[in-house]
């Protein structure tokens, strides 16, 4: 083996083993709800993931749906991609971040949000904080929830309770 050829093998170990320990903190963090990497995942969710995921979100060509909610102080209308299972008239929405995320907290204190679905607005009311298991992603989304320990869903009614 070459001494470039070694070299190149060394920078790709190092590179595989340095991601692999990140991604080994990210999961362990986000599954024992660690301030710390909960905070820095919801900032590059934020500023990073949310802006691509926004460019098609709401639209029948994407995963994403849209939910609109009002900041509990500055009164600004918000707009953040999250996914969404739809059973009847109720959305159901995972929570892998636990409740500290704003878009939750905004969404709880106005007591109701728009969703944006397939390029339909449809208003949701009525958000309860439930145990996973008693959602129909309990078993749908089981490997996701397993590895990122998530416990709670968002359920959101199409109609006032």
């Amino acid at each position: 083996m070459t001494s470039l050829a070694r070299v190149l093998v060394s920078i790709a170990v190092t590179l595989a083993v340095g991601l692999a320990a990140v991604l080994a903190v990210f999961v362990i963090g986000v599954r024992a709800k660690n301030p710390k990497v909960l905070r820095a995942v919801r900032v590059v969710q934020r500023d990073v993931l949310n802006p691509g995921a926004m460019r098609g979100a709401g639209t029948h060509e994407s995963p994403w749906t849209v939910i609109r909610h009002r900041g509990r102080t500055s009164g600004k209308e918000y707009e953040t991609p999250i996914a969404t299972h739809r059973e009847g008239d109720e959305f159901f929405v995972t929570l892998p971040y636990g409740r500290g995320t704003q878009w939750l907290q905004n969404v709880l204190a106005a007591d109701g949000a728009t969703l944006v679905v397939g390029g339909e607005e449809i208003a949701v009311f009525d958000p309860r904080i439930v145990p996973i298991e008693t959602t129909p992603m309990a078993q749908r989304d089981r490997a996701a929830i397993a590895v990122f320990g998530v416990t709670e869903a968002l359920v959101l009614r199409t109609a006032p309770a």
